[in-house]
This record gives C-alpha cells, sequence and structure tokens, in this order.
C-alpha cells in the first residue's frame, strides 16, 4: 500500500465495522476565549453516563443503540438543558463536540481505525458506502484514500481481502500499520452499520425533534 512494502499486513481473529455516537461526561462552560487549561479542566458540568454498553470509551456503537435510543436521547436533553443554562448554545449548532458521529473498526481488543477527522452524518455515511463495496472492487482498486488534519487512511481491495491501513499521515502507511480484511464481511459489516446508522439518526432526530448529527 502506497509503495513497495516489505512487511506482511495482519490478519485479525475478527473484526466489527461500526458507526458511532460521542457520549461525552461533562460540558464545558467556561468562557471560549483565554481560557487557562486549569479552566478547561475544571469549569464544567457532570453528566452522568447514559445506561448502554460502550464498545469505545465515550462511543457507543449502532450495535447497542439500535432499539435503545431513548437513553441517548434522555443523555442529549441532559446536555441540551445544561448547554442552554449557561449560555453555550452555539456548541448545539455543529456536531463536534458534543454530537460527533464517526466510523470505527475495531478487532482483537484494538482500533484499527477511528477516522479521527470524521464528525458528521454525511462523513459517516460516505465512508460506510464506500466501505460497503468492498467486495465487489477490482483488485487494486483503492476503496478509500483520504487525509485530514495529519491523519490518514487507504483501502485497497486485494483479491478477496481488504488492505487497511490508518496512520499519522507522514509518509507512507509504516510497517505493522496495514491489516488485511475479509472483503466480502467487510462490505456485509459496512451494509448493515449504514442502514442501523440511518435508522438510529432518525429515530434519534425525531425523539429531539432536531437533527444535531448533520
Amino acid at each position: 500500500m502506497g509503495g513497495a512494502r516489505t512487511d506482511e499486513p495482519r490478519l485479525p481473529s475478527a473484526f466489527h465495522l461500526d458507526a458511532f455516537f460521542r457520549v461525552v461526561d461533562s460540558v464545558y462552560v467556561g468562557p471560549e476565549d483565554g481560557m487557562s487549561p486549569k479552566q478547561w479542566e475544571t469549569a464544567r458540568v457532570a453528566l452522568s453516563p447514559p445506561d448502554l454498553s460502550l464498545r469505545m470509551p465515550g462511543r457507543v456503537a449502532t450495535t447497542e443503540l439500535l432499539g435503545h435510543e431513548e437513553a441517548l436521547s434522555r443523555h442529549y436533553r441532559r446536555l441540551i438543558r445544561v448547554a442552554e443554562a449557561y449560555g453555550k448554545t452555539a456548541v448545539l449548532a455543529r456536531p463536534f463536540p458534543y454530537f460527533a458521529v464517526g466510523p470505527s473498526l475495531l478487532a482483537d481488543g484494538s482500533v484499527l481505525a477511528a477516522w479521527p477527522w470524521n464528525d458528521t452524518l454525511p462523513e459517516a455515511v460516505s465512508v460506510l458506502e464506500a466501505l460497503s463495496h468492498a467486495g465487489t472492487a477490482a483488485p487494486g482498486a483503492a476503496i478509500l484514500d483520504d487525509a485530514d488534519q495529519g491523519w490518514a487512511i487507504r483501502a485497497v481491495a486485494e483479491g478477496g481481502s481488504v488492505l487497511i491501513a490508518e496512520w499519522d499521515g507522514e509518509g507512507p502507511a509504516p510497517a505493522g500499520a496495514t491489516w488485511r480484511l475479509d472483503a466480502t464481511i467487510l462490505a456485509e459489516q459496512a451494509a448493515t452499520a449504514l442502514e442501523r446508522l440511518r435508522t438510529v439518526h432518525a429515530r434519534l432526530a425525531r425523539q429531539l425533534g432536531r437533527d444535531l448529527w448533520s
């Protein structure tokens, strides 16, 4: 990937691709400009976590959310009340930081890829749509090739597999960063994750009366 490589891609025993909604433990209520590091850490109102299982710290997957959206809606309602009470309504007009949603790829207890520059629903949909075609991609075709905010990700089709690597974006992917995934399984997971994401998003938007993720 990205030039001649001598290291062999790693093969996970199993993997899980999903879209994840951000869950925060506090709302920042301090000054927007000129805040000190101490203010950034302490000028916060704590939020109780939603009654949902988290596969990643601060992130809840659509696998756990589907059918349990009200638990996350309650968490968001508390967040909105705090923001409005402290005059921080500007943060309600954009997905980052409190309403970020993005794809992540997990395997063997690790995060293979987390797309840290993706925060919005359209970005998550774009990634999942691209990966949902992995099973029919021609050998050598770039399924994903993206770089932003100092990070990079590349996914290339290779004879029934997908070689995927996410790294800090400096030069080619380093040794040990590339994973080999079954293309059919990856495509199926992407398609089902996309369907769940759209369902969960529609239900959350209906419950809260607004779209906070787009």
